[in-house]
């Protein structure tokens, strides 16, 4: 590790070996990161977008997007949208741990990607993330009355309190889960471009009802233990696992705990705008 700059763990997919691809999902990279105590990335800026979900940590560890610090607690949601200015800090005692996603993939593909390193500059005015916390209430920062609206969420920070206390809150599907969207609360649209992401917390009494897309999917075990049904595969997984759902393959899950959470991240967005998403549901 002395030669990296961070301390970054490369999922592959097994498949990909004798193929130029990297990554664990056709159009998603997903890492895993580590920040020791008293270590630091630099800022930097990239057009490709990322997220962090955090695994371990005490809050010392700190992710500053465009000026705005998000400390990192375990279940928080980061964002670091594309071409935002980003940097990361740790002045706690144990060791932070985070999932690390980017739509690495497409972008290459595309020949999108640009890169530039700090020192951060151009940045934008400061504002609080407070004024987008209550629902149905939104900003207006521009000369006309309507929001300043861009693709990315104005929120870099999504605690996990405030979406457990949302799936506490909402009522059950029939087949008894309960699911959430991390949203930009100015479209109501996807947090991010790229990569869509979703809590799901599945029944103990019975499977989430199957479906089969040609969209990826990517899956955390936040807390608690169940079962995934992946085509033929039965797939056990309890807290901090990590697994893909392949496109292709009837899905569902069912949970073996009460507090059963997934973390869930596709590109299921990015075929829609294109039109080429598909998708099935059984009875």
């Amino acid at each position: 590790m002395g030669n990296a700059e961070r301390r970054v763990l490369v999922l592959e997919n097994p498949s990909y070996r004798d193929s130029p691809r990297i990554g664990a999902s056709i159009n998603m990279v997903v890492n895993l990161q580590v920040l020791m105590p008293g270590e630091l990335a630099p800022p930097h800026r990239h057009r490709l977008n990322a997220l962090r979900f955090i695994i371990e940590g005490d809050g010392g560890a700190v992710t500053t997007v465009n000026g705005t610090p998000c400390p990192m607690f375990p279940g928080d949601f980061l964002l670091t949208p594309g071409w935002c200015w980003h940097e990361h800090s740790h002045s706690g005692a144990g060791r932070a741990v985070w999932l690390d996603a980017l739509d690495a993939q497409l972008q290459r593909h595309l020949c999108t990607n640009e890169f530039e390193a700090g020192p951060s500059n151009d940045l934008p005015p400061p504002r609080s993330e407070d004024a987008y916390a209550a629902a149905g209430i939104t900003p207006v920062t521009g000369p006309l009355l309507t929001p300043d609206v861009r693709p990315d969420s104005p929120i870099f920070r999504y605690p996990l309190a405030r979406v457990v206390d949302a799936l506490g809150a909402m009522p059950a599907a029939a087949d008894g889960s309960r699911r959430v969207r991390y949203t930009n609360p100015l479209t109501a649209g996807p947090a991010m471009p790229g990569v869509d992401c979703y809590m799901l917390a599945p029944a103990r009494e019975n499977e989430t009802r199957a479906y089969r897309t040609n969209a990826n999917m990517m899956c955390l075990a936040v807390d608690g233990e169940g079962v995934s049904q992946v085509g033929d595969t039965k797939l056990q997984w309890k807290k901090n696992d990590i697994f893909s759902l392949p496109r292709g393959h009837w899905i569902s899950h069912r949970a073996k705990s009460g507090d059963a959470n997934l973390f869930q991240l596709t590109d299921r967005e990015v075929l829609a705008r294109l039109d080429y998403l598909r998708e099935e549901f059984r009875d």
